[in-house]
């Protein structure tokens, strides 16, 4: 019987637990990034489906760049406004040579306003995680415009954490 990375006993890594949800979106990427070309993989979700902690478990596994776009976040009430350069050169910086992964609850959204597009797209989901009221409206446009649900290569539901 094949054991999967997880049942080998890896060691975990602070901020980005092995667990065996992942394991779909680390088989999936195995081709994507084989050799480590110049590309972008987008997840998004909405607030607390854990995201970030699967975006920091993928970059740890892959030894690539993760770039959590919560970091550039301009304080707005109600708005999901960032610093847009910002996102931009650390995107460019990185992905010259090596895959990046952008995370975020509007992933795609911010790509396309920088025009990159993106090669791999994973959208998180958790059924058991609340909304943030005062986003709701700017989730269901994002939603409305991009379609995560149906357009991901990858739909992981992850339970809450214990």
């Amino acid at each position: 019987m094949i054991k999967t990375p997880y049942e080998q006993g890896k060691q975990q890594v602070q901020n980005a637990p092995e667990r065996t949800e992942y394991y779909e979106a680390l088989q999936a990427l195995v081709p994507v990034l084989r050799n480590l070309p110049s590309r972008i993989v987008a997840i998004d979700g909405k607030s607390g489906v854990g995201k970030t902690t699967l975006g920091r478990f993928l970059a740890w596994r892959f030894n690539v760049t993760l770039l959590e776009t919560d970091l550039f976040l301009i304080p707005a009430k109600g708005a999901l406004k960032y610093y847009m350069d910002g996102i931009d050169r650390a995107i460019q910086s990185r992905l010259d040579e090596l895959p990046i992964i952008v995370e975020g609850v509007v992933s795609l959204r911010i790509l396309k306003e920088l025009g990159h597009s993106v090669d791999y797209h994973i959208h998180v989901v958790c059924e058991e995680a609340g909304e943030v009221e005062e986003l709701s409206n700017e989730i269901r446009a994002y939603e409305r415009t991009f379609d995560p649900m149906n357009n991901a290569n990858l739909v992981l539901n992850l339970p809450v954490e214990d």
